[in-house]
């Protein structure tokens, strides 16, 4: 049952590009909070360098996951003030003997990452060398090819590629680089629809909503 009724909102479309079987999850979110205030969402996927400048330039209504603080970077976007979950940011390599603690790590190694993914902009600043690709296709080829030491991009994300490139020898590296909470974020003229999906979103939180769908879509690929 809707919380509020937005006659002027009744769609929206939001920016998600699928990585891992975690987008599907956050974009099941989206439909059903907005659902649950009359809104009717299109998931729509621009190119990841292209989809935050869509949205901060209003062509598109909203972008997500992503992590927060970007607003200070797109002045035109606003927060939706609740976390959809976390992102767990960090390094598959083939190589086991590399060294990896924290952000500096990277003086000596190669690094690739997808362009966009503006945690890596923001904190990998110190390589030997810095790729960015258009995809996690490219991304793990080079890794396959050895033309670059490291990628950097969320665990289950980069579990998906190795299972689906059938890669051997690609390992994850615990500690991750970050936990993150990510969120939805939307264009400002519709500043105060985020504040009701925040509300809506810790209602379905509160309902059992959020566990149930989880449990569904997220614990089957939970070994990875």
């Amino acid at each position: 049952m809707p919380l509020i009724s937005w006659a002027k909102e009744k769609y929206l479309t939001i920016n998600c590009t699928i990585h891992s079987p975690y987008e599907v999850f956050f974009f099941r979110l989206v439909e059903e909070a907005c659902a649950r205030n009359n809104i009717t969402v299109t998931r729509s996927t621009p190119p990841v360098g292209r989809s935050l400048i869509n949205v901060n330039e209003g062509i598109d209504d909203g972008d997500g996951p992503r992590i927060a603080g970007l607003t200070s970077i797109y002045p035109n976007m606003v927060m939706v003030p609740e976390t959809f979950g976390n992102f767990i940011f960090g390094v598959f390599s083939k190589n086991k003997d590399i060294n990896i603690d924290g952000w500096n790590s990277f003086s000596k190694l190669n690094v690739a990452y997808i362009t966009g993914w503006k945690i890596f902009d923001r904190y990998v600043k110190d390589a030997k060398s810095i790729t960015t690709v258009k995809n996690k296709d490219l991304l793990f080829r080079l890794l396959d090819a050895d033309r670059t030491d490291v990628v950097l991009i969320t665990k289950m994300a980069g579990y998906a590629m190795v299972q689906k490139l059938e890669l051997k020898g690609v390992q994850f590296f615990e500690p991750p680089l970050a936990v993150v909470p990510n969120f939805l974020y939307l264009n400002k003229r519709h500043e105060a629809l985020a504040v009701q999906l925040g509300e809506t979103l810790k209602a379905m939180k509160r309902d059992g909503t959020y566990q149930k769908l989880y449990d569904e879509m997220m614990n089957p690929h939970r070994a990875n």
